[in-house]
């Protein structure tokens, strides 16, 4: 899960980095692959793709609760073979993986971390590894966008730049509400993803829905005859057998597999879940994500310090990371009384407050990465030198990407991930702006340096028209007794650990391992203490006892970390 697309820049950046993939999802050195020409089809026939990968499209129904609707939705499934084949006693299996968002696309997330996870998982049994783009995103049709085009949603989100971020001033405020309910209007009335009786596909998007959809998934791979109950809503699908799922979610693929697991524990076979979301959080007004904020802001600090020349932003002078820390405090007072410009790339910007702490929170996802590049751009910024272009405005060069649906993908995911999320919440569709001050200010006063960043991914649900309010949501109870495998680094920017620990008391039987890292993700990048016990696991069933805590090789600023 993201905290949200704060900025334009934020927008992109976590598209791309997806905040659950160790790098960027570059395609180039990819083929491409027209999905236009594949054709979509009741059960999956997979069809060569992407050189080793194999892809289907699978129609569903648009709404599981109405047999009598006429719509479907076009799935876009891809799948990495074992590397044995089907009939080989050694084949485990297909495990299917999320990569988070909401909004994450797995088409991409496949082609880039497909082949590691399938190394890292195979043993004695071998594994398919099967993702999908969830129903509105990317290559599943229809798309949930919008904007006509991707570039009216750029030119949205640096508009909302210009003005501020929630807590600059009232008036940065009160334009964020009046641009997203613009938006909101758009989402409602647009074209796009709305069938030609008025049906609007933002209506069906919630996790209960995409959840179904991964139960038909898991049917169809397990060869499952349905006798005509693709179309009906619940109940007992097979009569012969019980097809169970083989899962690995991050961030807010843990709320998908939760909510799987709470809606049919009777197919959960192996689910590892990594950088856990707080399902009874996230079904209410989400405001437990950004617990650990403070404490991997000093942990950049500390590592700094401990890191000497090794850290750009670190002086000869200093007798401790308070004085780091004191020298980050200065240059964040000046940058907030005088915006700097830079120029890279083609592009030319201004760095302001807001974005120093959009891209400090950046940061946090990946510390081994990102951790000495960040001080290198403090460094720069506090010297006053040739400003080098932020890191976090790479994704600006996109002309590496293969074609313009991942270009709209990038710039317009938020809008499908505004549809889920405030369809899993609570209807806040009577708030006013006063009574979202009121719960922005309670935010900032509990979390200061993040509270703001936590309520901007929420303000799209305050301002959203009542007509896209969902047809299917669930919410709770999130218990069953299903063995899940909870994972989580010791500090996490929006999925703390502490969450991790709770959902592991409510389904029963489950287990907490923690890496002692921080970040955002346990598992990519991860340790081999970690992956020996996800391995057995997934292989065994065997859970390692809860609280089980691994150590990391290296930490930021180390040599060859």
């Amino acid at each position: 899960m993201t905290v949200a697309p704060l900025t334009f820049l934020w927008q992109i950046w976590l598209t791309l980095a997806h905040a659950y993939v160790p790098h960027p999802v570059r395609l180039t050195g990819h083929p491409r692959f027209d999905w236009h020409n594949l054709a979509t089809a009741d059960n999956l026939n997979f069809s060569p793709c992407y050189d080793e990968f194999e892809c289907a499209r699978l129609s569903l129904p648009l709404d599981w609760h109405n047999a009598s609707s006429p719509h479907n939705i076009s799935l876009a499934v891809i799948m990495l073979r074992a590397v044995v084949p089907q009939s080989h006693p050694s084949h485990g299996g297909s495990v299917i993986v999320n990569p988070g968002g909401p909004g994450g696309s797995g088409v991409l997330y496949a082609l880039s971390a497909a082949r590691k996870l399938q190394t890292l998982l195979d043993g004695p049994q071998h594994y398919d590894i099967i993702s999908f783009d969830p129903r509105g995103v990317l290559y599943s049709q229809p798309n949930a966008y919008c904007f006509d085009e991707a570039i009216e949603s750029e030119i949205w989100y640096l508009e909302k730049r210009a003005a501020g971020g929630l807590n600059a001033s009232e008036a940065a405020l009160r334009y964020s509400w009046a641009a997203e309910i613009g938006r909101g209007r758009l989402c409602a009335t647009n074209k796009g993803g709305i069938f030609s009786d008025g049906i609007n596909i933002r209506n069906h998007l919630s996790t209960a829905y995409t959840a179904r959809d991964t139960l038909e998934l898991v049917f169809q791979l397990d060869d499952v005859e349905l006798s005509g109950a693709k179309h009906a809503t619940q109940g007992v699908l097979s009569e012969t057998r019980v097809p169970k799922i083989q899962y690995m979610g991050t961030s807010y693929g843990t709320f998908l597999g939760e909510t799987f697991a709470a809606l049919y524990p009777e197919h959960v076979g192996r689910m590892v879940l990594d950088s856990n979301i707080d399902a009874d959080n996230f079904v209410s007004r989400h405001e437990a994500s950004v617990d650990d904020h403070e404490a991997i802001c000093s942990y950049f600090f500390e590592r700094c310090y401990a890191g000497g020349e090794k850290c750009a932003f670190w002086r000869t002078s200093d007798r401790g990371a308070g004085d780091i820390q004191a020298r980050y405090e200065v240059l964040l007072s000046t940058v907030r009384h005088e915006p700097v410009s830079y120029t890279g790339a083609g592009h030319t910007s201004v760095i302001t407050f807001e974005d120093l702490v959009d891209g400090w929170f950046m940061t946090l996802y990946q510390p081994a990465q990102f951790f000495p590049l960040f001080a290198q751009f403090l460094d720069a910024l506090y010297e006053a030198r040739d400003l080098p272009y932020p890191f976090w405005h790479h994704a600006l060069n996109l002309p590496g990407y293969a074609d313009e649906a991942i270009l709209a993908h990038i710039l317009q995911n938020s809008e499908i991930s505004a549809a889920v999320h405030c369809s899993d919440g609570p209807d806040l569709t009577s708030s006013n702006v006063s009574s979202f001050q009121d719960w922005l200010s309670n935010l900032t006063t509990r979390f200061p340096n993040a509270g703001a960043l936590q309520a901007e991914w929420k303000l799209s649900c305050f301002t959203l028209p009542a007509s896209l309010r969902p047809q299917w949501r669930y919410d709770g109870p999130f218990s069953a007794t299903v063995p899940i495998l909870f994972v989580n680094n010791r500090l996490d920017p929006v999925t703390p650990l502490k969450s991790a620990k709770k959902m592991a008391t409510q389904y029963d039987g489950s287990s907490v391992l923690v890496q002692d890292s921080v970040g955002h993700g346990a598992l990519l990048p991860g340790g081999e203490c970690m992956w020996n016990h996800v391995k057995r696991y997934m292989q065994t069933g065997r859970l390692p006892k809860d609280g089980t805590v691994c150590e990391v090789p290296c930490e930021p600023f180390d040599e060859g970390c």
